[in-house]
């Protein structure tokens, strides 16, 4: 399974999440396959309740898919919905799902020059949709053809962060794979931009094994 080799522990994991806020905000990935196995779900919203909890200045940003997203996003959601930062394809993707007091970027409010940068680092993270997302940037719509791009392109905006909206880079990904095809679609694919970003990722391999002791 995909996961980070050089932060292993639980205590490492902590720390980077509780150095100095003043720099740039903390924020945490949590997010996944939209695959999610019933048996586990309990347990991806107790974590997210109990990190959300247990780190109080750090943020928390997920893609708003049903499965994993959604079940990390609840347990956010049940100690402050405040902290909870969707990252959207656009403006109306999947509204019912998001508590009101949560904030909301969609990819289509950042300026041509971070959207380039986006589209650059989903192509170098996954070069085999670049023909998808050239397409996109030369046609500028969402249609049948190009809507695709624009969630590959989202998961760029959700690791890189955006200046003109005051969306600060990722610090840490937490990430529910699934473990048959650990690095297919668009979880595999904002694991491997947060690698080229150099943030940290664990999957549940690793972040599993913490519950008992966080509860």
């Amino acid at each position: 399974m995909s996961d980070d080799r050089r932060i292993l522990s639980k205590t490492e994991f902590f720390n980077l999440l509780r150095q100095d806020g003043t720099v740039r905000k903390q924020v945490v990935l949590v997010e996944g396959t939209r695959n999610l196995p019933t048996r586990d779900r309990p347990k991806l919203v107790e974590f997210a309740k109990e990190l959300a909890r247990l780190l109080p200045e750090v943020m928390f940003r997920t893609g708003n898919a049903p499965g994993a997203d959604e079940a990390f996003a609840e347990g956010v959601r049940n100690v402050d919905p405040s902290r909870l930062q969707y990252v959207l394809p656009y403006e109306t993707h999947a509204k019912k799902r998001i508590d009101p007091h949560s904030q909301v970027y969609p990819l289509d409010a950042i300026p041509d020059s971070e959207l380039e940068e986006a589209c650059r680092q989903a192509m170098e993270a996954t070069p085999g949709i670049a023909g998808l997302i050239k397409l996109y940037m030369r046609l500028h719509v969402k249609n049948r053809s190009t809507v695709k791009a624009l969630y590959l392109i989202r998961d760029a905006l959700k690791v890189l962060g955006s200046r003109a909206l005051s969306l600060a880079p990722a610090t840490a990904g937490i990430f529910y794979v699934d473990p048959r095809k650990p690095d297919s679609g668009g979880t595999g694919h904002t694991i491997r931009l947060c690698r080229l970003s150099n943030v940290p990722v664990w999957n549940q391999t690793r972040w599993m094994k913490w519950l008992d002791q966080l509860v």
